[in-house]
């Protein structure tokens, strides 16, 4: 009985000892997006954003996605509609433009005498799977603030941040 209580003993202190954790070994920090906490999202590229005001947009949804942005890492600045963009472009290197979609257009002639370009990110309210198609094209990538948690939204901003980084956009830049 004894010796079958030593052996028991033994076998638990040797499963003890050589038990190991396996989130230990660093990869928790590689996981794309999170903090290490993993409580909430951390981008990939903080950067300087610039977000030209959608025309329907709200004061609190715009208040919350500022918020958003911050606790992401990046450094947002909201422009208000009919604000010059080129006096904002000419203070801050901005790596991202995020605008309505209907706004791109006018806001591409504001860019064309800047010194520093920044990749564009269309936002799109309501439009068939034809528009976004077409859209997502032209940009490679979108934010559908009816379709997409807030997490996809900074999913899609990392995108194009990386997109813009490695060069790779089209039409954009």
């Amino acid at each position: 009985m004894f010796r079958r209580l030593v052996v028991a003993g033994i076998a638990t202190v040797m499963c003890l000892v050589f038990w190991t954790d396996l989130s230990a070994c660093g990869d928790k920090f590689m996981r794309v997006g999170r903090s290490p906490s993993g409580r909430r999202y951390a981008a990939l590229h903080p950067s300087s954003i610039l977000i030209y005001r959608p025309a329907g947009s709200t004061p609190e949804g715009m208040t919350s996605f500022e918020k958003l942005l911050r606790q992401a890492g990046h450094a947002p600045r909201v422009l208000q509609r009919g604000e010059g963009v080129a006096p904002a472009l000419a203070s801050a290197n901005y790596a991202l433009l995020i605008a309505d979609y209907a706004d791109v257009e006018m806001l591409k002639g504001h860019l064309a005498g800047a010194s520093s370009m920044p990749a564009i990110l269309p936002i799109l309210g309501k439009a068939d799977k034809a528009v976004e198609a077409r859209i997502k094209s032209e940009y490679h990538c979108l934010i559908k603030p009816r379709a997409m948690e807030p997490n996809d939204a900074l999913v899609e901003i990392d995108h194009a941040i990386d997109v813009r980084l490695k060069g790779l956009d089209r039409g954009t830049h």
